[in-house]
């Protein structure tokens, strides 16, 4: 028997060791190591990350969704049907929720960050900072105790590099409720030199790392140390807490660096299962049917996830999009403040440029999205909290031409820009009286966030501003 844990320990351990055909470039791996996070940890946390081996070789076994147990020990993900989809990775929390479930302390053993490198057009590396939490602890709620527990927990930070230096750092936490996208400049950083000093935007050490405020207990990811309410109920509210003084992880001796996107095989294929990386959830709580989570929820799906930016759930001003993987933009394009128009610089990728003249003009159109706040809604009324209109920008589209400038009319002064989007129509935009047809005759792509900041160092709060400067290096398809 111990002969046999031996060699199945070891087969795990050769599933995770990164595989080298999965393996960034040299340069991108340094450029990894480069801005790895230093992670700060809530003074009273108990539930640290671990490695990805430490938990599928742990006591979790894989199981339907009526607790039926499939496989005991975990098998490879490539001899799973429908690589695991409709499995959970379960184990007894009773047991092991003041054990196992507990990770791995960075300060007294050496869990991973997961890093995914994927370079992108116009100069753009973006690094997905990921970790893995064995447990998630919840909230107490008064009245209805702790809910929101789950096995399992992906949580991450996206830098972006722009011809190998940082431009901006998206902190992720509960969909899309997190600090989310902010400028480098504006970016909690750290020395190696004084690795438990003040974590200071202003931090002058051209060697300097970001620093990320893992949530008490959720892991959620913000920039700063504090509370941080992401639900605002009638009864209730829903908070994040994190602060300085507990441990400090710096990440960079710690990285399994991952190409993205690449096929998964043999020390990867873990990357590959579409199952539950935790237990499923209960239903039988008293108050499910006005609040749907219990004490324990279902985990989440690995980091290979359709939706890394929470879009699809969000119910925000900027509640107008679609799901993005790892291919896609961040959580927000930031965006400085105009005085006049907005002017948007965009790029198509290189299916939608045209390689040949066309006898019928097609348009290339913006359309920017303003939201305005309903000052009668409520968190108890059904009244929306914003309402929208748009403003719109044509140009026609030409012949092997990829990069386009366009200058869009400003919201009304009541309003702000909450998203834009890029289409192809078979009209122009700019005749008000035949607009709503012309735009039947369009096809837009996934509305992206709008985020706009002060070029003045001295403001760092977001703006709400009726119109914005926008380079936004992430191609459109069209």
């Amino acid at each position: 028997m111990a002969l046999l844990n031996v060699a199945l320990f070891v087969a795990f351990t050769l599933l995770i060791r990164p595989l080298a055909l999965a393996a960034p470039t040299d340069q991108n791996s340094l450029l990894a190591r480069r801005y790895a996070p230093q992670f700060r940890f809530h003074k009273d946390e108990v539930y640290f990350p671990s490695t990805v081996e430490y938990f599928l070789t742990g006591p979790v076994t894989l199981t339907d969704a009526s607790g039926k147990t499939l496989a005991s020990p975990l098998p490879k993900v490539s001899s799973m049907s429908n690589f695991g989809a409709g499995t959970f990775m379960t184990t007894d929390t009773k047991a092991n929720l003041n054990g196992f479930l507990r990770g791995q302390n960075p300060n007294t053993a050496q869990p991973s960050t997961y890093v995914f490198v994927a370079p992108k057009s116009n100069g753009v590396v973006d690094l997905y900072y990921w970790v893995y939490c064995p447990y998630n602890l919840g909230k107490k709620v008064p009245l209805l105790g702790m809910i929101g527990d789950h096995v399992g927990d992906w949580e991450r930070i996206t830098i972006r590099t722009v011809n190998g230096v940082a431009t901006s750092i998206d902190y992720h936490a509960h969909d899309d409720k997190g600090s989310g996208t902010i400028p480098w400049t504006q970016a909690p950083k750290f020395s190696s030199s004084t690795p438990n000093g003040n974590a200071d935007p202003n931090n002058s050490d051209p060697d300097a790392r970001p620093v990320a405020y893992i949530a008490y207990g959720s892991h959620g990811m913000w920039s700063k140390a504090g509370t941080f309410t992401y639900i605002d109920a009638v009864v209730f509210k829903l908070q994040d807490v994190t602060s300085d003084q507990g441990v400090y992880w710096d990440t960079k001796d710690h990285l399994v660096p991952i190409g993205y996107p690449e096929t998964y095989t043999e020390s990867l294929e873990w990357l590959n299962y579409q199952g539950t990386w935790g237990n499923k959830g209960a239903t039988n709580c008293w108050w499910y049917w006005m609040y749907k989570q219990c004490e324990l929820v279902t985990g989440p799906n690995g980091p290979l996830r359709a939706d890394v930016l929470g879009s699809a759930k969000s119910t925000s001003a900027h509640s107008l999009l679609n799901p993005a993987n790892m291919r896609g933009p961040l959580s927000q394009t930031l965006a400085s403040i105009s005085t006049g128009d907005s002017q948007y610089t965009i790029y198509l990728d290189t299916a939608s440029v045209p390689q040949q003249a066309s006898s019928i003009s097609q348009y290339l159109s913006v359309v920017q999205t303003c939201a305005t706040h309903n000052t009668t809604s409520t968190a108890s009324s059904d009244e929306p909290e914003y309402s929208y209109s748009s403003t719109y920008s044509t140009i026609v589209l030409a012949k092997g031409k990829s990069k386009y400038n366009f200058s869009v009319s400003p919201c009304d002064p009541s309003a702000f820009v909450a998203t834009y989007s890029v289409g192809l129509c078979a009209s122009d935009l700019s005749d008000s009286a035949t607009l709503d047809q012309d735009l039947t005759d369009c096809s837009f792509g996934a509305a992206r966030r709008i985020r706009a900041f002060s070029t003045d160092p001295s403001v760092t709060d977001i703006q709400e501003v009726p119109s914005v400067v926008v380079e936004d290096l992430d191609d459109w398809s069209l």
